[in-house]
């Protein structure tokens, strides 16, 4: 079975959908898999990557640091997200959700809930403003 977790935005309570071996590179700029519009959250901040069924996230030289749990995330290096982990990106808090936690036991994996974004893979090298999403 494929694993699934969300980054959920803690502020804004939007949860962004990962799954497993799908590359994800978060940052401001607009060809980001994850495009936040925080001056905190540098062009191209962070990255994650899969090895083995494992999430891990690398800093891309931010300004402003990554740090998962509080512990400072460096460049070049990978550290593996867990279910309950607490990303800090810039400014940016993202908790790591599993999917049972999102979508809860009475929905089927295909259900997206509500203040949920399940990006299409077409629409990835697309500028769009994150606030023109519809949500379920």
């Amino acid at each position: 079975m494929k694993s699934i977790y969300y980054l959920h935005q803690i502020k804004t309570g939007k949860n962004f959908r990962v799954e497993e071996n799908q590359e994800v590179t978060i940052g401001r700029a607009f060809d980001n898999t994850l495009m936040i519009d925080d001056n905190s959250v540098s062009r191209y901040h962070a990255q994650i990557k899969w090895k083995k069924n494992l999430m891990y996230i690398t800093d891309l030289q931010s300004t402003n640091g990554t740090s998962v749990n509080g512990e400072k995330v460096e460049h070049g290096y990978f550290t593996e997200l867990n279910f309950s982990d607490l990303v800090k990106i810039g400014n940016l808090e993202l908790k790591i959700l599993d999917e049972e936690s999102v979508i809860g036991k009475n929905f089927t994996p295909d259900q997206a809930p509500a203040k949920t974004i399940v990006i299409n893979q077409a629409m990835l090298k697309k500028a769009v403003d994150p606030d023109d999403f519809t949500h379920n």
